[in-house]
């Protein structure tokens, strides 16, 4: 499996290079230079958004912990996404990582894990909903006949259903339903079975915060919405430093529809290669040229290897 992840992974990364050089180098470094010495102002979506997720999961603490901040929160973030874009495990390789942090700080693995759970339900509930929002907008912006309009509706649905189906199975007890599941399969491995007694307390304490603090998720609802609403601004000064100036709701459907493509290539490292080549026929599709999509994209990735690095320097000075 590792050979074929790798291959998978250099694979990704020759497309990348071979669609970047299709478009050309030297207009692609061109257009680079227009940013001057804006550079700043592009890393600073990431960091509300980054700060709206932290947010978003300090309120999904059953208990407020003591040390832990939303400044901490803030970091410990860093460090688990940036794991999270270096393995191919759908977003969840970090999780782990953040976990074994909050361990540190002396909190409870499993009142660090039901956080997480609960934190990772609700930033896919929102996703979906703002995903949904993009396709909403869509045709409004895209030439699409109607099946592909139908198409667009089932599948903003069931993005809906199944993150909501999530967040409904943490209240009634996703653990077990997992394990009853498996038992009636025949197969539950002896690991998990050794560890039904964490994963029932983990249950409890899904249990317990939406009993008790239901509040506490639609407000960490609302700023993860937030977060992905600077997200998408994060696309719209981009395209203004380029010098192509869109409107705000074409920033908002060309990110929600961006995300949804890179998602599908949660097995990359990174999305690399899936998630550029739909930057770029997204921006042909809103006629504003391969050449742009290929710079945007390329911009993106500077931005993401910066708040990766300062990830992996709070991973390494954790440890």
């Amino acid at each position: 499996m590792g050979k074929i992840k790798l291959l998978v992974l250099l694979i990704a990364a020759a497309s990348l290079v071979w669609m970047f050089q299709v478009v050309g180098w030297p207009e692609i470094l061109r257009h680079l230079r227009l940013v001057g010495w804006y550079w700043p102002l592009i890393l600073l979506p990431y960091l509300l958004v980054n700060l709206f997720d932290a947010a978003s999961w300090y309120c999904c603490f059953e208990r407020f912990p003591p040390g832990v901040t939303i400044r901490y929160l803030f970091f410990n973030r860093l460090a688990g996404e940036a794991v999270n874009v270096l393995t191919p495990m759908a977003s969840l390789g970090g999780e782990p990582v953040k976990a074994l942090m909050l361990q540190n700080k002396g909190i409870s693995l499993t009142d660090a894990t039901a956080s997480l759970v609960i934190s990772k339900g609700i930033l896919v509930l929102s996703m979906a909903f703002y995903i949904l929002l993009g396709m909403a907008i869509a045709p409004f912006l895209f030439h699409l006949s109607s099946a592909r309009l139908w198409a667009l509706a089932a599948a903003g649905l069931a993005l809906v259903l199944g993150a909501a189906g999530f967040v409904v199975l943490q209240r009634y007890g996703m653990c077990r339903l997992g394990m009853a599941i498996m038992t009636k399969c025949r197969f539950l491995p002896r690991r998990l079975q050794e560890k039904e007694a964490a994963l029932c307390r983990l249950d409890a304490q899904m249990s317990t915060f939406y009993r008790r603090h239901l509040w506490r998720f639609w407000l960490a609802l609302g700023l993860s919405l937030l977060g992905w609403l600077v997200h998408g601004l994060e696309v719209y000064i981009i395209f203004d430093l380029l010098g192509q100036p869109i409107h705000l709701l074409t920033a908002l459907c060309l990110d929600a529809l961006a995300t949804l493509i890179g998602s599908m290539a949660f097995f990359i490292p990174g999305n690399l290669g899936v998630q550029d080549g739909g930057n770029i026929l997204l921006a042909i599709s809103l006629q504003l040229g391969a050449l742009m999509g290929a710079t945007f994209s390329l911009i993106r990735r500077l931005r993401e290897g910066f708040w990766l690095a300062v990830g992996l320097l709070v991973l390494a000075a954790d440890r």
